[in-house]
């Protein structure tokens, strides 16, 4: 079929195969580094320089690792630089070790490469530097060094930021689909999240990986689908590709733990022990992110749903504790009700992925989904920072005033939630996060503008329906009126009126608005009414 069968495998493995992470450095990239004396006599092309090694015994291959610079000072060749056939043996021992080049030093042996040498190395394919005198092979040593030493600084600073790209994918939107392509995009490979079932719920493609068939896919998966966590894993080399598979459970532990997912990830050839610690960095948080939405501390949502309901309840010590640890790191700080609404509609209608999200955000557990709207309990501070994170993330907010909780009755959450329920037309009507701490404490306030402004045209509508100079001079006497309390000597002082005027004109309203302004319920709505037209 083509394929090897796939095998567990773990991170202790001997045989993966994970390429050395100084593959960066080939000959080539090293000569340019090297002083222009060095003359290339004989260029059997580019290839990985693994390290550099001065060597004058006859036969050095029992010490040699694959991909070295070999360098001699020609001593091994003093007696047999004539004999072509022994200098062949010597150049075809190097070939076999997989040596990347022969360095030859000039003087004190040799005033110039030996014709055998080269001839060796031609029909051998060996790359054949000279190197003069005036360079040691110290300083050759040396500048491989400080090549390897940049390279590892910039292996680092490569592989610290792709570890915080994949950290930032968590709180977005969308975290497993952003750590799939970021996965991806980092390591240079094809990626496949897998649910429970095998099923294909994000990908990432590679033009440079051979994808799996189908049956191989299905092998691939049940494979892994044995392993325990992260330390076990399948693995398949499909042609020159290799494709991994990571079980991701809904516990750390090890046992029967359920089955959440698998992480498949493919490349063009072994991975590099940078790639594979990006690969494992992107199944922690994967894990994390699959066990939040798999499972939420039942105790702290329980407890939260009975706080943010007002149900009568007395707060003990121990469940003070729990509510705090469920709150984050920030022990010191008041509590909020928050009541929160998807403002770019993130995430769609994923309920799950829309609380999963929000714990994040708010640093707290205690988030649930009651009448249509995400409600929760939280320590962090309505700051424009704030606003703006959570604006980011594509969500408006409306805080409630802060609280300090002690033990006893907790009936004050339920009127922390009022009040960010009360104030959330208005935030919605602004389209921006808002402080309920920070708004004067008015009925006026807490009804937006816009519904304001619709409901005096609907209860002075019989006013507003009249001609532009009638409807001003009626609009004003009724407010003048009823700031004065409804006396018709202070209205008539006020608008110098006659105070029959001001009777007949209040007569008047009240027949169009059909309204009985001797009471002071209608009198009170009009009050509000008028306090909202522009």
């Amino acid at each position: 079929m083509g394929h090897f069968a796939p095998e567990l495998g773990t991170l202790d493995s001997a045989d993966l195969g994970f390429d050395r992470p100084w593959d960066s450095i080939t000959l080539h990239r090293f000569l340019r580094q090297l002083p222009a004396g060095i003359q290339v006599l004989h260029d059997a092309g580019d290839r990985p320089l693994r390290w550099v090694e001065p060597s004058d015994i006859d036969d050095p291959t029992d010490y040699l690792v694959d991909d070295e610079l070999i360098l001699t000072s020609g001593y091994p060749l003093v007696a047999h630089a004539e004999d072509q056939r022994w200098v062949d043996q010597f150049v075809h021992r190097l070939a076999q070790a997989k040596v990347c080049a022969l360095g030859f030093g000039l003087e004190p042996y040799f005033s110039q490469v030996p014709d055998t040498l080269l001839t060796a190395c031609l029909s051998n394919n060996v790359t054949l530097l000279q190197i003069p005198n005036s360079v040691p092979f110290a300083a050759i040593g040396l500048a491989f060094a400080k090549l390897m030493e940049a390279d590892g600084a910039a292996l680092l600073r490569t592989s610290a930021e792709s570890n915080r790209a994949l950290m930032r994918c968590v709180s977005q939107n969308n975290p497993e689909e952003q750590l799939v392509s970021t996965l991806a995009h980092r390591a240079n490979c094809s990626v496949k999240l897998l649910d429970s079932t095998g099923r294909v719920r994000f990908s990432a493609d590679n033009p440079n990986v051979l994808q799996l068939a189908a049956e191989p896919g299905t092998e691939l998966f049940t494979q892994a689908a044995l392993g325990e966590g992260a330390s076990q894993f399948a693995l398949l080399r499909e042609g020159i590709s290799t494709h991994l598979a990571f079980p991701i459970r809904a516990s750390a532990a090890r046992g029967q733990a359920p089955l959440l997912g698998v992480l498949q990830v493919g490349f063009p050839k072994d991975p590099s022990g940078v790639e594979h610690t990006l690969m494992a960095t992107t199944l922690g948080l994967l894990e994390v992110v699959a066990r939040e939405r798999a499972m939420v501390s039942f105790t702290s949502a329980q407890l939260s749903t009975s706080l943010l309901t007002g149900s009568p309840q007395v707060l003990d010590e121990q469940q003070l504790t729990l509510l705090n640890l469920s709150l984050g790191p920030h022990q010191r700080k008041p509590l909020r009700a928050l009541v929160l609404a998807p403002s770019k509609n993130p995430g769609g209608d994923d309920v799950s992925r829309h609380l999963a999200h929000l714990r994040i955000l708010l640093e707290s557990e205690l988030v649930s989904r009651q009448s249509g709207a995400y409600i929760a309990l939280s320590k962090i501070e309505p700051t424009d920072a704030a606003y703006r994170r959570l604006s980011k993330a594509g969500y408006l907010a409306a805080f409630s005033r802060p609280a300090v909780l002690s033990p006893g009755r907790t009936e004050e959450l339920g009127q922390l939630l009022a009040q960010a329920r009360g104030l959330m037309p208005q935030v919605m009507e602004k389209q921006k996060s808002m402080d309920a701490a920070k708004l004067p404490r008015t009925f006026q306030k807490l009804l937006p503008k816009d519904a304001g402004r619709e409901l005096a045209q609907e209860v002075l509508g019989g006013v507003l329906e009249l001609p532009a100079k009638r409807r001003e001079l009626y609009l004003e006497v009724l407010r003048c009126w009823l700031d004065s309390n409804g006396s018709w000597d202070e209205t008539s002082k006020r608008l110098d009126l006659h105070r029959n005027s001001v009777r007949r004109h209040i007569s008047s309203i009240a027949q169009y608005l059909d309204a009985d302004l001797g009471s002071a319920e209608v009198r009170n709505e009009l009050f509000f009414a008028l306090r909202f037209l522009p």
